[in-house]
């Protein structure tokens, strides 16, 4: 039976409006995108890093690119268990113990220098970081009506960009003023402190009346949607791209450009700015024409093919930064339109269990990216084979988008 009185200012309890005509959703819509963003922080804060730690620690460029894929590796485990319980128990409490973990995490990266140590450290930080995306995106998908959704989630998937721009800018810096453990620590602190924002100005929302269904059935819908898995494996194309770009731009900006790193990282900031944009142009697109979701996808993905291909060939500065610019821009498009078209599909109480199973799937590709690009670089001893290998996946990708079965809106 419900409650006679709620308040609703509380955070843990629900508000006893329509969240769809409330002015917090805008106040959730700020804590979530700044959530999603730090996260990403955190996880970037070492491609930055990675030339000026490789000596100290004494590793190779493929140890160096490990690190990435290890922090994807916590990060795919906790995908599913993490939207499950943030659809049991609600986003802000999942939420704000995600941020906690990844922020200590990140803060004791920057008090070793032992390579094994750290490296269990990322894995850690990536247990966190799983469980951050399916609560924001529950709790955007439900505070916002499906006609306003698509701006929403589009200032939400913003984050991947902001949070790979932001890193490049911040991390040079701060490494230079306080050495890569100060930069690690200082990027532990401001998670730790956003997530204590979280707990206490998060509100939630009721999704679903009657008699709470097992999480077993929120599973068995989301894998019984062909849609879904379908989308679920162009995510994979998207993110092999974009995680595999982020993780070695910085390293062959460096190498065959002759960058320093802080010009290196103004580099990769153009191209999560670049991204922030398109970003926010797909989540108009969606709402103005809603019935052409799956023609931008394929069309996004065709585009992100010919871009990876040709990079490798650019032989000019300012050619690279159209480039860079150009793929940042394809990623973020693609990932906007995938996350709406989750939530189209999804009903409300089961949108963080979408969330995790299709971003654990997306995650995939971001584990084995890094890694195999880092062995490509190994055999062959220059960047040659990092183009050909990020241009097949976006390829698989527009194939994939293709098969999407969407009704006539």
């Amino acid at each position: 039976m419900r409650s006679a009185s709620v308040d609703p200012s509380s955070p843990q309890h629900p508000l006893p409006l329509d969240p769809t005509q409330s002015s917090y959703r805008w106040v959730i819509l700020a804590l979530a995108a700044s959530a999603f963003i730090m996260a990403f922080v955190s996880r970037f804060a070492w491609p930055p890093l990675m030339p000026a730690v490789m000596p100290v620690m004494n590793i190779s460029r493929a140890e160096g690119l490990a690190y990435m894929s290890a922090f994807y590796l916590g990060y795919i485990i906790t995908q599913i268990p993490g939207g499950v319980l943030a659809d049991r128990f609600g986003p802000r409490l999942v939420l704000a113990t995600a941020l906690l973990f990844q922020g200590l995490g990140t803060f004791c990266l920057g008090l070793t220098d032992s390579y094994q140590a750290g490296f269990v450290l990322r894995i850690l930080c990536g247990l966190g970081g799983g469980c951050v995306y399916s609560s924001c995106f529950k709790a955007v998908a439900t505070w916002f009506s499906p006609a306003g959704r698509g701006l929403a989630i589009a200032v939400l998937m913003s984050a991947p960009t902001v949070g790979v721009a932001v890193p490049n800018f911040a991390l040079p810096a701060l490494e230079a003023g306080l050495g890569w453990q100060g930069a690690f620590q200082a990027v532990g602190v401001a998670v730790i402190g956003l997530a204590v924002l979280i707990l206490f100005f998060f509100k939630e929302v009721p999704t679903a009346s009657g008699p709470r269904r097992s999480f077993v059935v929120g599973l068995k819908y989301v894998l019984g949607s062909r849609n879904l898995i379908l989308i679920s494996l162009v995510g994979f194309c998207g993110l092999w791209v974009q995680i595999g770009f982020g993780s070695v731009g910085n390293d062959y900006l460096v190498s065959a450009f002759g960058l320093n790193l802080k010009n290196a990282g103004w580099v990769m900031v153009l191209y999560g700015l670049a991204g922030l944009a398109m970003s926010l142009a797909a989540g108009y697109l969606t709402g103005r024409w809603p019935g052409n979701k799956k023609g931008l996808t394929v069309a996004c993905f065709m585009l992100l093919a010919v871009f990876c291909f040709s990079f490798g060939q650019l032989g000019s500065m300012g050619a690279v930064l159209a480039g860079t610019c150009l793929i940042g821009m394809a990623v973020s498009f693609a990932n906007v339109i995938q996350s709406v078209l989750i939530a189209d599909f999804t009903p409300p109480e089961w949108m963080a269990t979408a969330g995790g199973v299709t971003n654990a799937i997306f995650q995939v590709g971001a584990l084995l990216s890094p890694a195999i690009i880092g062995r490509a670089l190994v055999i062959s001893g220059d960047f040659g084979p990092t183009w050909p290998l990020l241009g097949a996946g976006a390829l698989v990708g527009a194939v994939l988008a293709s098969r999407l079965q969407i009704k006539a809106e």
